[in-house]
């Protein structure tokens, strides 16, 4: 809508402008076509009326302005073409969607559609209620065929059509992090991601194609997930799932030291031809989504090395925060204690003499007992 509403008003701006550049050639041709003669003028009655001047319209003055209209008319039916196609596919892909996610979760979108409209080419979805994980999010992203430019910029980039799938564990399920990406983004991946570039290290697996690239913290994690079927997922002939990730770390670096720790699993799975072999191979892309909840939750059996490795790295990448965090808190200290002594001083300001001297007499031998068990503790 605010794209319709802005082509809407670059066509009412460029008629504004072939009008006033009518009117403006109009003027010019009065003006130009007819001389005046100023000795006529000056002895000319007042009350003679000239004679009518005649204006001559070619449509091949306006070429520009007849381009300019044509553009703008093509823009506002690319924009409801694309807008229909678009509404068109999500159709398609609300029907799967919405059986897979209808039989895993109790509560799906807003009880009477599944996909939520954010744009022509965005639709969202939410799905909470379901055993080991918290909810359920997901994107799934359309060639923007209503807008000219991005969707030249998605054919320039190679962009294809997909849907991102994320899932809230369970804060009880283990933690750990693991990715399996095209090799082609795994160089980008290894350097944007704090927490595959801060834990994981690339693994190989004889079953996983060259293509692939895996990221684990353990060959102990790496086995076990791909026991459940995601080296077929990933090797398989339809290749619909594009990329994984399983972490319990934030993808980028926390500022502050209490930064949300979730549990997630993130799936992008890339959309097929709208056929009935499209569908179903998307459909089963999307069950072993939720199934891979269910597999991290009751077939993951780290063993103890392996869990007290996990411990220690997050520990030791997880200790800048710890420091920050006491540093907060010493800071926080001091204040209290600055503004008590500044309450207490103010008081101090109201006594009397003899009270005031009695006070510092007092204050003195505080300040002595409290060096005084300093050094005492510096001693031990």
């Amino acid at each position: 809508m605010h794209q319709l509403v802005r082509i809407s008003q670059l066509a009412l701006c460029w008629v504004v402008v072939l009008a006033a550049r009518v009117a403006g050639d109009e003027l010019e041709g009065a003006v130009g076509n007819t001389p005046v003669d100023t000795q006529a003028a000056a002895v000319a009655p007042t009350s003679e009326k000239t004679a009518p001047v005649a204006i001559e319209l070619e449509l091949s003055n306006f070429k520009m302005e007849a381009l300019m209209l044509a553009i703008v008319a093509g823009l506002v039916a690319n924009y409801f073409y694309g807008s229909r196609k678009n509404a068109e596919l999500a159709n398609i892909w609300e029907k799967p969607i919405a059986t897979v996610l209808q039989a895993n979760f109790s509560a799906v979108g807003d009880g009477r559609q599944v996909l939520e409209r954010d744009s022509a080419a965005d639709l969202l979805f939410y799905a909470s209620g379901r055993r080991h994980c918290k909810y359920a999010q997901g994107h799934l992203m359309l060639t923007a065929r209503q807008d000219p430019i991005a969707l030249l910029n998605d054919l320039t980039a190679n962009n294809h059509e997909k849907l991102e799938v994320e899932v809230t564990l369970n804060d009880s399920l283990p933690g750990f992090v693991f990715a399996a990406v095209p090799r082609k983004r795994s160089k980008a991946v290894n350097r944007d991601r704090y927490d595959v570039s801060t834990f994981a290290k690339i693994a190989t697996h004889d079953n996983v194609p060259a293509s692939i690239v895996l990221f684990s913290e353990s060959a102990d994690i790496t086995n076990q997930l791909l026991d459940s079927g995601l080296d077929k997922m990933l090797a398989g002939e339809s290749g619909l799932l594009e990329e994984i990730y399983i972490t319990d770390s934030p993808a980028e670096k926390p500022e502050t030291h209490d930064f949300k720790r979730e549990k997630r699993l993130l799936v992008t799975i890339r959309l097929p031809a709208s056929t009935t072999a499209g569908i179903q191979s998307f459909r089963e892309a999307l069950e072993f989504v939720f199934y891979m909840v269910d597999y991290i939750a009751e077939g993951i059996n780290l063993r103890a090395e392996t869990t007290k490795k996990l411990g220690k790295a997050r520990d030791e990448a997880f200790k800048e925060f710890a420091r920050m965090a006491e540093q907060e808190k010493q800071e926080a200290l001091a204040k209290i204690l600055a503004d008590k002594r500044r309450a207490e001083l103010d008081e101090v300001d109201k006594m009397s003499p003899e009270q005031r001297r009695k006070w510092e007499e007092k204050d003195r031998k505080k300040q002595l007992k409290k060096e005084q068990g300093k050094r005492t503790r510096r001693v031990k």
